[in-house]
């Protein structure tokens, strides 16, 4: 499963040294894997549950390939920390995971910019935002920009969406929306189930990162016909969530430095898979469209702003580093994030 490559081996490996601490009582995380113990998910935070000796902790792992149940699991106290996809770590800190905010980070260069940001805060800044009571965000990694893949790469434009088949994340009422805001129809799919609703046609279009189109046999779905629109519609991240009083004080900082070392082989992994996609499926967006495709998810931006489901002070901080890198654009004058 070779898509978990880069966000598990990203931010697990290679730390600093540091000095040796005492060992405190173990501290179980809970890992998604869609295939186990076996998994390379699994296998890498082998890696990291040795290594982390060095800040004081002893850490026990337990693989699940549900990440559903690792979300109950951890709000009951069952497990000490979590490694999930950015969509499941919404409820436990906003405001890391508004990073995945549709339209958001645009390319590479703003979300590498984004985490450098957030991975780098002073202990007493990252406390006030990266801790949400005891919930703290030990680390963020980025995954891969999400595309739109399509059974018929005609579909590239917004009025030839109409009506089609969309999938959505189990639990992804951001998704839910943009989709019924575009005149498609939502269907339901999970993270081990929304390839296989792509490839044998139950949808008309999935989204995903190009680490999902040769593991998980993408190809199948797009077929002759297919194509994959050669646009940012979000980033993934995958993020290592703790249970901060479990673990050692200086756990999270460590943890945190750890995924900034490491951003470096992530993108260059992200590069690699995407250049994996055949040449011969990657459709332009018709030009006539982005503008209204940008103030789409700038409106459900926004609007989900409003309803507390993404956090202000991060979609501030997004839409600086855009106007940093497109200072001409016109949400910049508008300052409405």
């Amino acid at each position: 499963m070779n898509k978990f490559k880069l966000t598990a081996g990203a931010l697990l490996l290679g730390t600093s040294a540091l000095a040796s601490q005492s060992v405190h009582a173990k501290q179980l995380v809970c890992v998604f894997d869609p295939v186990g113990n076996s998994g390379d998910v699994y296998t890498l935070m082998k890696d990291f549950q040795a290594k982390s000796l060095g800040w004081g902790a002893e850490i026990a792992l337990k693989a699940y390939t549900d990440e559903g149940i690792i979300v109950d699991e951890f709000k009951a106290g069952k497990c000490d920390g979590a490694v999930l996809t950015g969509l499941k770590s919404r409820d436990f800190n906003k405001f890391a995971s508004t990073i995945e905010a549709v339209g958001a980070t645009t390319d590479d260069a703003v979300l590498r910019t984004a985490l450098e940001t957030v991975m780098s805060l002073k202990p007493k800044t990252a406390n006030k935002f990266l801790r949400n009571g005891p919930y703290e965000v030990a680390g963020i990694m980025p995954a891969g920009a999400i595309y739109a893949f399509l059974r018929d790469r005609k579909w590239d434009s917004l009025d030839k969406i109409q009506g089609k088949r969309i999938t959505v994340m189990e639990g992804d009422s951001v998704s839910q929306s943009m989709v019924r805001q575009s005149g498609g129809t939502p269907v339901v799919a999970t993270t081990t189930s929304f390839a296989g609703k792509f490839n044998n046609g139950s949808v008309d279009i999935t989204f995903a990162p190009a680490a999902a189109y040769e593991p998980l046999e993408m190809y199948r779905g797009l077929g002759e016909k297919g194509g994959v629109v050669d646009m940012v519609f979000s980033q993934l991240t995958f993020q290592f969530l703790i249970r901060h009083e479990k673990f050692p004080a200086d756990f999270g900082s460590n943890a945190r430095q750890t995924s900034l070392d490491n951003f470096d082989g992530a993108f260059e992994f992200i590069d690699r898979a995407t250049k994996t996609i055949d040449p011969k499926y990657w459709v332009k967006l018709n030009p006539k469209d982005k503008p209204g495709y940008a103030a789409m998810m700038r409106q459900s931006r926004i609007a989900l702003r409003d309803k507390g489901v993404y956090d202000g002070k991060m979609l501030k901080i997004l839409r600086k580093i855009r106007c940093k890198k497109n200072p001409t654009a016109a949400e910049c004058a508008e300052n409405l994030e």
